[in-house]
């Protein structure tokens, strides 16, 4: 198990905070999830950039994306919703497919896990968005 400070940054539309505990960061992902157009959320140690988990949430759906480094080792929830969720993401609004969208209580256990391990989550499937060689 990795060692680091508790505290993780977590990035918003509302700007940086740091969170001292899930509970915490939980709050802030929830207020982000009830705004009417949805959130980017990125959460990582306050030590360092990567591992980072990305989470777009916009009511009861969530998209996550977990980074393991700079180098495009990235992987992205794989879920079974029936329809297609506008996400915000950054300043741009993004059509995710069905096939990648999960529900938003399951975003918050997989950032729970990261928060834990700072490694991707076992509670979802993932998808890898590199070619490994």
């Amino acid at each position: 198990m990795v060692s680091y400070d508790k505290s993780m940054s977590v990035s918003t539309i509302k700007g940086d905070i740091i969170c001292h505990s899930k509970g915490e960061a939980v709050q802030v992902i929830k207020q982000s999830a009830a705004l009417l157009q949805g959130d980017e959320i990125w959460i990582s140690s306050n030590e360092k950039t990567y591992p980072c988990l990305e989470i777009l949430v916009k009511g009861p759906y969530a998209c996550v994306h977990y980074f393991k480094d700079d180098e495009g080792h990235a992987w992205q929830s794989h879920g079974n919703n029936n329809k297609e969720i506008t996400f915000l993401a950054g300043d741009m609004a993004w059509k995710a497919p069905e096939y990648v969208i999960i529900p938003f209580d399951m975003a918050i256990i997989c950032m729970e896990e990261f928060w834990d391990t700072l490694e991707r989550s076992k509670c979802i499937d993932w998808e890898a968005l590199w070619e490994e060689s």
